[in-house]
């Protein structure tokens, strides 16, 4: 990939048009980034086609295969929405930094385990894989030996900046996501943020063993935030510039599984600005 990029670098490509789910989308903005001058980023175009497109249903061109080239080459006109991807990297150095848009560790990394595995991929295909880990998940709940494993979740430490009410934190964390996305598919947002902070990307922390839960699922999948929920002690989310986390569970961006290092620690940051068109 990156010769390709550089090729498009070369030849002045100020537009480039993704075709892939979340995965491939993320492996290119991180191409993208190390190759073009961040402030000469080139326009971006996503047409969905993986397992989850959770990007394309924020940033999404709209439009899919030669329709969508078609569209551009009439030179019609297009709207744009701006984005600043999550770049993940690591304390000791060990590979090099990427970008994506959705990603998370503890609760959802061991759920993207699940949806992983080979049946589910063979025979759950794009959002049902989705739907058969959230079930699967919320079933596992009901058994005492498997309730007790996922609600005790990982170890997680977190120190958040700019600091926000409840940014920092040491225990044990059933559930924590982060995104730079500002809506996700169906409908379901389980983020909000303090008043003016409105910049950076969003996280949800759960803590462990949280209470409330199945009333709290029954809002967020509704895409509702109530005031109680706000202000409930064992869920903590707002907007950060940049997060230090020490963990040992794995951390998932954009479908990608990255083990959990022996140093543990991991940082998110606000990545580089990209400009995503759409019809």
């Amino acid at each position: 990939m990156p010769e390709h990029i550089h090729e498009l670098k070369r030849n002045n490509v100020d537009l480039i048009m993704i075709n892939g789910g979340d995965g491939t989308v993320s492996a290119c903005l991180t191409a993208i980034a190390a190759i073009y001058p961040e402030d000469n980023l080139p326009a971006i175009a996503i047409l969905p086609a993986g397992n989850t497109n959770l990007i394309a249903s924020d940033v999404g061109f709209g439009l899919r295969g030669p329709a969508a080239v078609e569209y551009v080459m009439a030179g019609k006109a297009l709207k744009s929405s701006e984005r600043s991807p999550i770049r993940l990297s690591w304390h000791d150095g060990s590979q090099p930094s990427v970008l994506g848009m959705f990603g998370g560790c503890t609760g959802y990394a061991r759920a993207i385990r699940i949806a992983h595995e080979p049946t589910v991929i063979r025979f759950a295909p794009h959002d049902l894989a989705v739907i058969y880990t959230f079930l699967t998940s919320v079933i596992s709940l009901f058994f005492a030996r498997s309730r007790n494993s996922w609600m005790e979740g990982n170890y997680l430490k977190r120190e958040v900046s700019p600091p926000c009410k409840g940014g920092n934190r040491d225990g044990n964390s059933f559930l924590f996501i982060a995104t730079a996305l500002e809506q996700l598919s169906r409908g379901i947002w389980p983020f909000w943020s303090d008043k003016g902070h409105d910049e950076g990307f969003h996280f949800l922390d759960v803590a462990a063993f949280p209470k409330n839960l199945p009333k709290v699922l029954g809002s967020i999948l509704r895409g509702r935030v109530p005031n109680w929920l706000r202000q409930h002690e064992d869920y903590k989310s707002d907007r950060a510039i940049r997060i230090t986390l020490e963990t040992d569970s794995d951390f998932v961006l954009d479908g990608e599984v990255f083990p959990a290092k022996d140093d543990r620690r991991i940082f998110l940051e606000k990545g580089p600005s990209f400009r995503f068109l759409h019809v």
